[in-house]
């Protein structure tokens, strides 16, 4: 299977459209079910703000999901499902959008990540959350900008307690060869800047999840699997392999109480 039939999940899953009305049925009730902040913002674009669903007991610890789609696709509001296990264990859940590439480009969006993480920080109190406990997730290009704000703003890492990686993408070289760079853009040195790949993770200061699902392409499991082996040292990191899931369905887990992810947030997310 070439490259760019890997990254096309779509062309892959004929089926796709199944699991993105999954994500939007589940979400809709999930905000219909809990209170919910929507779209507060963090600067002056419509795609600078996030959802905030606030725990009902004051200073919990706070899950940050970042969503995917190539850094040029998908929306927040398709990932409300995430916050119900979490806000039923006693975390505030906030979910984040960013300007999307082509409109910006990567150094962008990194800077809307890390804005972001400012404002959840700033009002977090306003919402029942722990500025100083904060757990960052994200799914696919997500799982990336959830690893990459960590390594690039030293500002924040005292705060973050865990980060957490489904299907993350961390080498940027065979997205800059493939079809997606005709939106995206990348340049090498965009490769050099911004892969955890290329690196030092030893400065990561906090348990680290790398998960993945077996059913998806080689490209999702050996970006995992390599970073990993580069840094398997690195006691704090970790690798989960999760049987038989694609790349759809692995981020479906996380609106799930009992299973390994979710898990692993709830028992390292909170408050020391």
């Amino acid at each position: 299977m070439t490259l760019s039939n890997q990254l096309n999940l779509r062309l892959r899953h004929p089926d796709y459209q199944n699991f993105l009305d999954f994500n939007e049925d589940e979400s809709k009730r999930v905000r219909n079910q809990y209170n919910c902040y929507l779209d507060q913002k963090y600067g002056m674009s419509a795609l600078q703000g996030l959802d905030i669903f606030p725990s009902k007991i004051s200073n919990s610890p706070i899950l940050i999901f970042i969503h995917g789609g190539y850094w040029r696709a998908l929306d927040k509001r398709s990932y409300s499902f995430i916050a119900e296990p979490f806000v039923k264990n006693n975390f505030t859940v906030c979910v984040i959008n960013y300007r999307l590439i082509p409109m910006v480009n990567m150094e962008d969006v990194l800077d809307d990540i890390r804005d972001a993480i400012s404002l959840i920080q700033r009002e977090a109190i306003r919402y029942n959350g722990n500025p100083q406990a904060i757990t960052l997730s994200g799914h696919s290009a997500g799982g990336h900008l959830a690893l990459m704000a960590y390594l690039m703003d030293e500002n924040i890492r005292s705060s973050i307690q865990a980060i957490c990686s489904l299907s993350g993408i961390f080498d940027l070289e065979p997205i800059k060869n493939s079809f997606l760079n005709e939106e995206l853009h990348l340049s090498n040195n965009d490769v050099k800047s911004y892969s955890p790949i290329r690196k030092d993770l030893s400065i990561v200061n906090c348990p680290t999840l790398l998960s993945v699902g077996s059913g998806e392409t080689d490209f999702f499991i050996e970006q995992s699997k390599s970073l990993f082996n580069k840094n398997q040292s690195l006691n704090f990191l970790h690798y989960y392999e999760y049987e038989k899931l694609n790349h759809y369905q692995i981020v479906h887990k996380l609106g799930q109480e009992n299973n390994p992810l979710t898990q692993f947030i709830l028992e390292n997310g909170k408050n020391k």
